[in-house]
């Protein structure tokens, strides 16, 4: 669906069942990644809060007409995320097929992140890796895992940026093979084989722009994690 920002700019905003899942607009700058945007019941505070942190405000709060208040804030840990404080009748679905279901945060500063994104948004964080050479984060709220923290590879060159991956589940009546074809007639690339681990069967592609992206099926989860050994899916 075409929408209007603010500034009087079209936009366009990915739906399923009608309502909300994606939004697709132009930026001033080349970007090559999604934007993870993160809830928040008072933006003012936390943006300001962030600042105390290190974080820097690149996009200063401002209304979004039908959604609410956003900004956009860089990590103190690199990459750039967006808080939104959402207007009460507002509706975004995730966590289903067709939507995103999972979001991982790279970076080569893991303790760096782990800190800022703990005392900003009061994450509590568990490792699933071996916290050496896999050093894989989940960040909690309460009892719900929210974000995957995963510190890049010993060996990744250190001019990788972070990044954000938003990972979206495959279609509810197409299996995981079906769907790759699918995204691959469409223009996508596979950035390294596919690879099972506790939270399902992920693939990871770039988009006709470059955008980085994962397919996800939870149904396919095993046990044990991690990367198939020798493929970096980090490095460019």
């Amino acid at each position: 669906e075409t929408r209007t920002d603010s500034a009087g700019e079209p936009y366009y905003v990915a739906t399923v069942g009608g309502e909300p899942v994606a939004a697709i607009r132009p930026v001033a700058t080349p970007s090559s990644d999604w934007t993870v945007f993160l809830a928040t019941e008072d933006l003012a505070e936390l943006v300001r809060r962030s600042e105390v942190l290190g974080g820097r405000t690149l996009e200063a709060a401002h209304g979004v007409p039908n959604v609410g208040w956003k900004a956009l804030i860089e990590a103190p840990a690199g990459a750039v995320f967006g808080a939104c404080q959402l207007a009460p009748d507002w509706a975004f679905t995730a966590g289903e097929p067709n939507t995103l279901v999972w979001a991982e945060f790279l970076t080569h500063r893991a303790a760096q992140a782990d800190q800022y994104f703990g005392e900003l948004f009061g994450f509590l964080g568990t490792q699933f890796g071996d916290g050496a050479y896999d050093d894989y984060m989940v960040w909690y709220a309460g009892d719900d895992s929210v974000i995957g923290r995963v510190r890049m590879m010993p060996g990744t060159p250190a001019d990788v940026p972070a990044r954000w991956i938003a990972h979206f589940r495959t279609p509810v009546d197409r299996d995981f093979d079906e769907a790759l074809v699918i995204a691959h007639e469409a223009g996508a690339r596979l950035r390294f084989r596919p690879y099972t681990s506790q939270i399902g069967k992920v693939a990871m592609l770039a988009d006709p722009t470059g955008a980085r992206f994962a397919l996800i099926d939870p149904s396919l989860a095993v046990e044990g994690s991690g990367v198939p050994g020798g493929d970096d899916p980090f490095d460019d």
